[in-house]
């Protein structure tokens, strides 16, 4: 009787109706529920370090797992871009881009462009231009894309002959619109009224076509203000033909200035559209995406951030499109905070760098 007590019980009705589970079902069972509590620890973790910044935790968990929702742009044709030699002839020049030497007249080159408060860009952008530009058409607007009351500084600049620094272009050559009817205060991060000015592009491109200063086959650029194509390759385009339109032009990446270069593919927005009211789309359509595979290399410079003082940075954060990005970090605004991640070449708003998924040229 004294050891009846450690024998075992007889099992219950309810529990011999119950199968027991095979031993390797457990097994099999917690790798997954192992893994389960890796993802919620991270997924813990990201939300503790951005506990105070609920915007930007859920931007940046974006950036992190872009890899797992997002793809690379399709790679682009590229055509490599040759430096012109006088001893070859157009024929031959224009044969090492597979191209045609451009017959009759050189095309007319608009230029067309949004401003905001990157007078200084303009200036390098036209001098740059200007032997090849017949047309410069300039749109400004007294609001930032934010809805925010800002100067029209370029016509301040323009109109004011005394101070004019832009009288190395002949006025004629200058298309100007002012847009007064933005829409003010807009959420952070909204678009509207960035493509209601790009909007008023093409509506002046098309007005300027009515009136004849956009023949068929001028050659269009499309181009943000701090996005410059060469000279050389503004010669190009003017002594060859038969190149593709729309043609994306690759530009180097500057950050703060030109002599800071940063180390990568190069940037793919650009482009140069051939006007032709024949085509099954608008060519006159202003835009800054993706319309085509095929790129020229070497074609210019985009120099981001490129301003004489942390205030003018300060003034294009809160401006422009992307100023969601400050959302709950407007300790990113400090002017002192502002300058130690100039100096140290760190992209303004902190972001985690997506080149991978940016750039769509690779070196193989």
């Amino acid at each position: 009787s004294s050891n009846a007590s450690v024998l075992p019980q007889p099992a219950t009705s309810a529990a011999r109706l119950t199968p027991a589970k095979p031993a390797q079902w457990t097994h099999r069972i917690r790798p997954h529920r192992r893994t389960l509590l890796y993802i919620i620890g991270a997924c813990c973790f990201l939300l503790y370090v951005f506990a105070n910044e609920v915007g930007t935790a859920r931007r940046d968990l974006g950036y992190l797992l872009r890899p797992l929702w997002d793809r690379p742009e399709r790679a682009f044709e590229v055509v490599p871009h040759y430096g012109r030699d006088e001893a070859l002839s157009a024929e031959t020049f224009c044969g090492l881009h597979g191209w045609n030497k451009r017959q009759g007249a050189p095309p007319i080159i608009v230029d067309a462009v949004l401003v905001s408060t990157e007078i200084d860009m303009l200036e390098i952008r036209w001098k740059e231009y200007e032997p090849y530009v017949d047309l410069f058409v300039v749109v400004e607007s007294n609001m930032t894309f934010a809805g925010t009351p800002k100067h029209k500084y370029f016509a301040e600049e323009w109109m004011d002959t005394l101070r004019n620094r832009f009288d190395f272009i002949p006025r004629d050559k200058i298309v100007y619109l002012a847009i007064d009817n933005l829409r003010p205060n807009l959420p952070l991060g909204s678009f509207e009224n960035e493509a209601t000015m790009r909007e008023r592009v093409t509506q002046l491109l098309h007005a300027q076509a009515a009136e004849g200063s956009i023949p068929p086959g001028s050659l269009i650029l499309h181009s943000d203000v701090d996005e410059i194509i060469s000279r050389d390759t503004l010669a190009l385009l003017t002594i060859c033909q038969a190149f593709p339109s729309p043609l994306h032009l690759n530009v180097k990446n500057y950050r703060y200035g030109f002599s800071f270069p940063l180390a990568d593919a190069g940037y793919w927005r650009p482009k140069v559209i051939t006007h032709d009211p024949a085509a099954t789309w608008d060519t006159l359509t202003y835009g800054h995406g993706r319309a085509a595979d095929v790129i020229l290399a070497d074609a210019g410079w985009h120099c981001s951030w490129c301003f004489r003082t942390p205030e003018e940075m300060r003034i294009k954060m809160l401006g422009y499109s992307h100023n969601d990005r400050l959302r709950n970090r407007k300790a990113l605004l400090d002017p002192v905070k502002l300058r130690q991640r100039v100096c140290r070449g760190d992209e303004p708003f902190g972001m985690l760098p997506v080149r991978a998924i940016d750039s769509p040229l690779r070196v193989c």
